[in-house]
């Protein structure tokens, strides 16, 4: 397969960065939906199947799983109309997006990234994780080698004074602190995104971190 997206996309996403309007996007508008929206539609399609491998119910229709590009400018001081760039957020059809496991993919101008988590706070679903790693150690920790074979690293905002438990294996201590996890694929060159592989290395990433996908949809099915 070759390439999906082409280099003159960031040269498109530099342009909604600088002439951040409505009239320019209106203007332009096909030229985003050629250069930005169509190739993420594409890139959703071909991993449709391998996420519906993954999960029976992943939401896998493009304009679902594609983030808008208009902004909610409704609590921010940066009141700009549009992002200057996309990504896409697989997750079971029908859930919200708050709090939920996706797995996601984006292109920046600054960076290329991908992995797997949950999008923000998940509060309910930690505790039950919390209360698991203390009694059943192991079902994470036989895990977490599949982190370092396809470098991954765990991201996410930490609980500063969350004290763990004097047992507790050193290697759980980040996941029991953790206010947000994060799965963050380490060593992406940005131009991989432009190569003819890009398809695959997230189908064979994606895959791997499956169990991990499994183990976070648990907690969150206990949380709700």
């Amino acid at each position: 397969m070759g390439a999906i997206f082409q280099m003159d996309m960031l040269d498109f996403m530099a342009e909604i960065r600088f002439n951040n309007n409505k009239s320019f996007m209106q203007a332009h508008r096909d030229e985003y939906i050629r250069r930005m929206r169509t190739p993420y539609y594409r890139l959703i399609e071909a991993l449709a199947p391998t996420m519906t491998r993954i999960d029976p119910e992943m939401e896998v229709r493009p304009s679902k799983v594609l983030s808008r590009i208009f902004r909610d400018t409704r609590y921010s001081h940066d009141k700009s109309p549009y992002r200057d760039h996309h990504w896409i957020a697989f997750r079971r059809r029908g859930e919200p997006r708050e709090q939920s496991v996706m797995y996601w993919f984006e292109i920046r101008l600054d960076a290329v990234g991908w992995g797997l988590g949950f999008w923000g706070e998940n509060r309910n679903a930690f505790d039950a994780l919390r209360k698991r790693m203390v009694s059943n150690p192991n079902e994470l920790l036989g895990l977490l080698p599949i982190l370092k074979r396809r470098s991954f690293i765990l991201e996410g905002e930490k609980y500063k004074r969350m004290k763990t438990p004097d047992n507790l294996r050193e290697e759980l201590h980040p996941w029991y602190t953790s206010k947000e996890i994060y799965l963050v694929k380490q060593g992406v060159q940005p131009s991989w995104a432009f190569e003819g592989t890009l398809t695959n290395r997230l189908e064979e990433d994606f895959v791997a971190l499956s169990p991990f996908y499994q183990l976070f949809r648990g907690y969150y099915d206990i949380s709700n």
